[in-house]
């Protein structure tokens, strides 16, 4: 196989396409029908719109049809390079540089920005510097906040499923991608516009010789809607802690266990079985690789996480997130002060730092809160597509529901009159995506060189035990949240690996998305792959005040699992003290 069915086609006018940000996103395949129902119709063309309403380009400048503001090969989301570098041209104070570092940190093998004749254009830059205006001095951003409020509608709203036609349920997923739409055209300026304020910050900090402090006093900026869903785990764990009744179910596994507590009628359970509810009605939306409508949410597989807060329940009572915020926040505000003193003899500076810290804050804010409103519209039509996918298994048509997500969109509605013609296409693409799923996709692709077939595509490394460093070695990534710990390593590929990892351990993780949170408060420390100041992993970690550092190359390989390490969140150092 050199090909998928959903490749699209590079563009010679932004020619580079990577993997930075889009494996946080969307560490394993799209499925065809979430890539052509969910992002074709619904997020590519909002993006696209988001651009244009931030002031990076017009619409006269690129296509939507085929897409060049993403791109997809064996399944594999990509990220448009070419134009965040655009905007690093067009962007008063900008440069294309700094939005490599933004994207990619040190990561090696990055090309080289090539200048385009079309490139400069005052117009735009003219727009731009009113964004940026507006990015550094909002207090909200309404129209994020209204599409949030939407997603939560939709949600709120969705029809019995199980009542409806195989017709109707195709037309409710559908119904998603307009909404899709005005989701992501307001999440697209969010995330375009989050470096900004942190920008802003590291700049001041590093004028004053305090460079180091500048992730320190971004902490526990509060209202992280990703880091919430680890917090009501965290309550969870801790009603399961102290139950006798609850710990002894949960020691029996997590096979079965709802039925259990579902059975009892003690005050803990009853309590258990309101929180499971709420935690399910405001997050169950989330799980692994949730930008794509076929992957299973909390919803959907509810021992994903059940898996996650057996582990968290052991976790000792310091590591409350309440108790740690406190004290990142307390620290925060002392730091904030003493940088303030520092800089007091320039108005202009110290305004600048206070406006940087604003906006990171906000912004921060906005782009979980905007990321899960995202999230939770493919969701709903996740539920449909999966209702249906219920029924043709009982119909014999396939074996899985998750199946049925191995058509494209433009073939539901023949498939709904006769899915017995389908049957054969569905298997043969099913085993194809399986495939896909163990191979390592390209990190940049180009138009000058094209796509390696998926053919001549690595497979994915298991965990590695060869180790490629030595006692004494520090690894330099970079900074993603404040602290030092040292603890045992523990590669871990995916969240529901983790099901020995202790509460002292260290995770190294390739890239975190939001169905990790919950892991956060399960260990000591955490070091990813990829990433930078304003990853998930690094803003999660500072929310809930955990040592992260960002951006060590290949750390998954590198680091055996069982070493003993030190990490420090505010400089990036990772330090090998001894090997399994």
């Amino acid at each position: 196989m050199d090909r998928w069915i959903t490749d699209t086609q590079l563009s010679e006018r932004f020619p580079y396409y990577t993997r930075a940000n889009a494996d946080e996103v969307g560490p394993d395949p799209f499925s065809p029908l979430g890539w052509s129902l969910g992002w074709i119709k619904g997020c590519i063309p909002g993006v696209a719109q988001g651009y244009v309403d931030f002031g990076v380009l017009e619409h006269s400048e690129f296509a939507v049809d085929p897409p060049e503001v993403f791109g997809s090969w064996g399944g594999y989301f990509y990220n448009q390079l070419s134009l965040p570098r655009l905007m690093g041209c067009r962007m008063p104070g900008a440069t294309p540089a700094a939005i490599d570092q933004a994207y990619f940190g040190d990561h090696p093998g990055v090309p080289e920005y090539q200048p385009h004749p079309d490139d400069e254009n005052e117009t735009q830059s003219a727009k731009l510097a009113n964004t940026m205006a507006w990015v550094m001095s909002a207090t909200r951003f309404e129209q994020m906040e209204k599409c949030a409020e939407l997603s939560r509608q939709v949600a709120n709203d969705r029809p019995q499923l199980s009542s409806m036609s195989d017709a109707d349920l195709v037309l409710r997923a559908r119904q998603m991608a307009p909404i899709l739409y005005e989701v992501w055209t307001a999440y697209c300026q969010v995330a375009l516009g989050a470096s900004l304020g942190p920008g802003a910050v590291q700049a001041m900090c590093d004028a004053v010789g305090r460079g180091q402090d500048a992730i320190k006093v971004m902490a526990t900026v509060g209202n992280v809607e990703s880091a919430e869903s680890a917090v009501a785990m965290w309550d969870l764990s801790r009603l399961v802690k102290e139950s006798t009744e609850l710990t002894a179910f949960f020691d029996g596994g997590v096979v079965g266990l709802l039925n259990k507590i579902q059975s009892s009628t003690t005050s803990e359970s009853e309590q258990f079985k309101k929180m499971w509810q709420d935690l399910l009605f405001l997050h169950g939306h989330r799980g692994l690789n949730e930008w794509d409508m076929r992957s299973h949410s909390w919803f959907t597989a509810p021992e994903l996480p059940l898996a996650m807060l057996e582990r968290l329940r052991f976790q000792t009572n310091e590591r409350s997130p309440y108790l740690v915020r406190a004290k990142h926040r307390e620290q925060r505000e002392m730091l904030v002060g003493e940088v303030l003193s520092l800089l007091e003899h320039d108005a202009q500076m110290s305004a600048t730092f206070e406006a940087g810290l604003a906006s990171a804050s906000l912004f921060y804010s906005l782009r979980e809160l905007g990321k899960s409103a995202c999230i939770r519209v493919i969701h709903e039509a996740k539920l449909a597509m999966m209702q249906l996918g219920d029924r043709m298994v009982e119909r014999g048509i396939i074996v899985d529901k998750q199946q049925v997500f191995m058509l494209l969109d433009d073939e539901l509605d023949a498939f709904v009159l006769e899915p017995q013609i389908f049957t054969d296409i569905i298997i043969d693409r099913d085993a194809s995506f399986a495939e896909l799923a163990l191979l390592e996709p390209p990190y940049i692709v180009g138009y000058e060189q094209g796509v390696t077939p998926i053919s001549q595509w690595s497979r994915r490394n298991s965990l590695s035990s060869d180790a490629t460093v030595s006692v004494g070695d520090v690894l330099q990534g970079a900074a993603g949240a404040q602290g030092v710990v040292t603890g045992i390593a523990r590669v871990v590929l995916e969240p529901n690996d983790a099901c020995n990892i202790e509460a002292t351990d260290i995770m190294i993780a390739p890239t975190t998305d939001p169905s990790w949170t919950v892991l956060f408060l399960s260990v000591a420390g955490v070091v990813v792959n990829i990433g930078a100041v304003a990853s998930h992993a690094a803003i999660v970690s500072r929310e809930l005040g955990i040592p992260c550092v960002v951006s060590v190359v290949d750390a998954t390989r590198r680091i055996p699992d069982g070493s003993t390490i030190s990490i420090d969140g505010s400089t990036g150092l990772v330090a090998i003290l001894s090997l399994p």
